[in-house]
């Protein structure tokens, strides 16, 4: 018994120990719970307080999807607005388009009539202009005729209004003042012809000095002869004269202040004031043209197979060579001596022993030649009297007005003129349509050259002035009717 109840108290007293240390770890474990709980409890706190924020955003979120779509519905309904307003708008857009281009329209239509309008406005009064234009030109050309005849028929007064008319309707309408008949009785009623009456001998030559301003001319019977105008008075001087020499041509120097002349009978002779040199020409036979080459120191006497220079400032004759054939005319081309031979050949005359030669472009023996200056334009004189002109396209223009020898020809800007041994003097403008001549003087004998001054007016012999101080009274009534028309309006020439 006793030993039993030891052993319980001795289990017992280890149970005691034992359930002291469960305590401990009881109450640990408890500890560690109750943390748990604490911490739980926080957790839920802190899962409950996130979850009422995670409502709470979930509420502002819904507020926000709805307001979302709220905007969006606002938005859908702008934007349906909007095209709505765009399709209106491109409606009104086209809409505006259409009547832009309408009235774009009408008024391209309308200009193209203003513009059709004003074309045939125009074509109306150029048509008239041109009615009346030709209708002036055709009057002054029947009032030019008219002139000669009163002129000619002794009634000078009414010719000489005629022939005023005349010139003012074709120089206001834009006429051909060298029309024949307009420039003939020009002419007539003008007096501009003057004769002087100076040489005993044929005149065979004539020319301009352009540096002093004076004419001189030769003859066949030894004469050479000056001319000035001074103050109005044509004065004459005579520089050299004897019948032994039958001069042919003439060369007036200004360097040297010398005139050359050359004598059929093999001599040239150098005049100048207060003294004559007389030197023969040798191999050189029959002489009768001088030319010279562009320095103008050397001049070329040619004969009529035989050419000679004549050096100027030694005053002696420094070469001659014989030709195998005959020159029949002289002219010049690109500054240089141009002959012509017998057989339809032109040379061109670089120097005494340098040709350059090519056929003639034109039928007939060639008895006259000239250039015009900056073109390639040639003038021809022939023996039969034709005159042709070669263009610068090498196109032949025959004109017909002489009936024998063509003398002298001579270009004057779109003008010709020429003489011949018909006794004509003719003018041809060569930029008409149809080239006509004009006779500017007819002589009784032959003419075997003519020149005119520096202003190339030397031979015009009708002006405005000259005729209208003719004029002492205005044309009546009657006779403006009868002769001009009475659809024509008066003029008076006296005021």
């Amino acid at each position: 018994m006793v030993v039993l109840l030891l052993g319980t108290t001795t289990a017992g007293t280890f149970l005691l120990i034992s359930k002291s240390k469960y305590t401990t770890e009881l109450e640990n474990q408890l500890s560690t719970l109750q943390q748990q709980v604490k911490l739980s409890a926080v957790d839920r706190s802190v899962s409950r307080q996130m979850e009422e924020i995670a409502f709470q955003q979930q509420a502002i979120s819904e507020r926000r999807r709805e307001e979302a779509v709220v905007q969006t519905q606002i938005a859908q309904e702008m934007t349906q607005r909007s095209e709505i307003e765009r399709k209106h708008a491109l409606k009104a857009q086209s809409i505006a388009e259409a009547s832009e281009k309408d009235a774009r329209e009408a008024y391209l239509l309308a200009d193209n009539h203003r513009k059709i309008a004003e074309r045939q406005r125009l074509q109306a009064e150029y048509s008239k202009r041109v009615a009346d234009t030709l209708n002036y030109i055709s009057m002054s050309r029947s009032l030019g005729s008219q002139a000669f005849l009163q002129y000619q028929a002794g009634d000078t007064v009414i010719g000489t209004m005629l022939a005023y008319t005349s010139y003012l309707f074709s120089r206001e309408y834009h006429g051909n003042l060298y029309t024949p008949n307009v420039f003939q009785a020009l002419t007539l009623t003008s007096k501009g012809q003057k004769e002087r009456n100076v040489h005993n001998g044929s005149i065979s030559r004539v020319e301009w000095n352009r540096e002093t301003n004076q004419l001189v001319s030769i003859s066949t019977y030894g004469e050479i002869f000056t001319h000035e105008l001074r103050n109005g008075v044509f004065v004459t001087q005579r520089l050299f004269q004897n019948s032994q020499y039958d001069f042919r041509d003439v060369f007036s120097y200004y360097a040297t202040g010398a005139i050359y002349a050359i004598s059929r009978t093999g001599h040239l002779v150098v005049a100048r004031s207060g003294k004559t040199d007389i030197m023969p020409v040798e191999k050189v036979s029959k002489p009768f043209r001088l030319s010279y080459f562009d320095s103008k120191k050397e001049l070329l006497i040619v004969g009529e197979n035989a050419l000679a220079i004549y050096d100027i400032p030694s005053n002696k004759i420094i070469e001659t060579r014989q030709l195998d054939f005959n020159i029949e005319c002289v002219g010049r081309l690109n500054h240089k001596p141009l002959l012509f031979d017998n057989k339809g050949r032109m040379h061109l005359v670089n120097s005494l022993n340098d040709f350059t030669t090519s056929k003639v472009p034109v039928p007939g023996n060639i008895t006259s030649f000239t250039s015009l200056r900056n073109s390639k334009a040639c003038a021809y004189g022939t023996m039969d009297g034709m005159v042709y002109i070669v263009d610068s396209i090498g196109s032949v223009h025959q004109l017909i007005g002489h009936r024998s020898r063509v003398t002298q020809i001579k270009f004057t800007d779109d003008k010709l003129y020429t003489t011949s041994l018909d006794g004509k003097l003719l003018l041809w403008v060569i930029d008409a349509n149809q080239i006509k001549p004009v006779t500017l003087f007819q002589a009784d004998s032959w003419l075997l050259d003519f020149t005119y001054d520096n202003k190339k007016n030397y031979l015009w012999t009708g002006d405005m002035n000259r005729i209208r101080k003719r004029i002492k009274r205005d044309f009546t009534k009657q006779e403006w009717d009868y002769y001009i028309g009475s659809d024509i309006p008066f003029r008076s020439f006296l005021k």
